[in-house]
């Protein structure tokens, strides 16, 4: 009986172990520098490659959204160019502008346009006794990024072949002085001619390839009046 007493005693009296009961030490132990090392390269390297994979997808879209400004201005310019019979250099963007016909995204200063890629776009009527038109010309600087405007450009006028009489391209150092490489025509185009439906892939690559290793790329879209 008193072994059972004492027994009892004992239970009471010694206290029950629980997490308060472990040393400090163990109870703050956390993460190594090694392992928050190892997170932090992880966490480095998901965003870097997020970031990557944002950029380009911003780049296509820009590109694509591109695409549909060069091709609304393509339709506006074959729709309005009979109406616009200057007889002399005329800027044709403020008249556009008022006329709420200038691309969705694309932003107007200093007279010129400027396109989803940042790239200045002129559009003009060369009024003069000899011959009237009006013409598109697009102003790219040689980056990667405006290779593949070029590419758009040129895609974008072989399927337009019909709506304007010809195309140039070509380079200058910033000086106005056009030095034109490539002439194509358009809806005139007979079998004598280099007809802008007849070019290749290959023709449009080695000749934005072409346009992007001098200063300045300019390509002119011209409808005859």
């Amino acid at each position: 009986m008193k072994f059972y007493q004492f027994l009892c005693q004992f239970v009471k009296i010694r206290p029950r172990k629980t997490a308060l009961d472990k040393p400090l030490y163990k109870l703050s132990a956390g993460r190594s520098m090694v392992e928050m090392l190892g997170v932090l390269a992880i966490i480095g390297v998901l965003s870097v490659g997020a970031i990557s994979g944002y950029s380009k997808a911003m780049t296509k879209y820009k590109l694509n959204k591109q695409a549909e400004q060069i091709s609304w201005l393509f339709n506006v310019m074959t729709t309005y160019t009979p109406q616009l019979k200057y007889n002399q250099w005329t800027n044709l963007i403020t008249l556009f502008q008022k006329m709420n016909l200038i691309p969705d995204g694309m932003k107007v200063e200093n007279g010129f346009l400027y396109d989803a890629m940042g790239n200045k776009v002129l559009i003009s009527n060369n009024g003069g006794p000899t011959f009237l038109l009006t013409h598109i010309v697009y102003y790219l600087e040689p980056t990667s990024d405006n290779f593949t405007t070029c590419q758009n450009l040129l895609n974008v006028a072989k399927a337009h072949s019909q709506d304007f009489s010809h195309l140039f391209i070509g380079s200058s150092s910033g000086n106005n002085d056009h030095q034109y490489e490539f002439y194509f025509y358009g809806k005139t185009c007979n079998s004598s001619q280099k007809c802008i439906t007849d070019i290749t892939l290959d023709e449009i690559y080695s000749m934005c390839k072409s346009c992007m290793d001098k200063v300045t790329c300019n390509i002119d879209i011209n409808w005859r009046l």
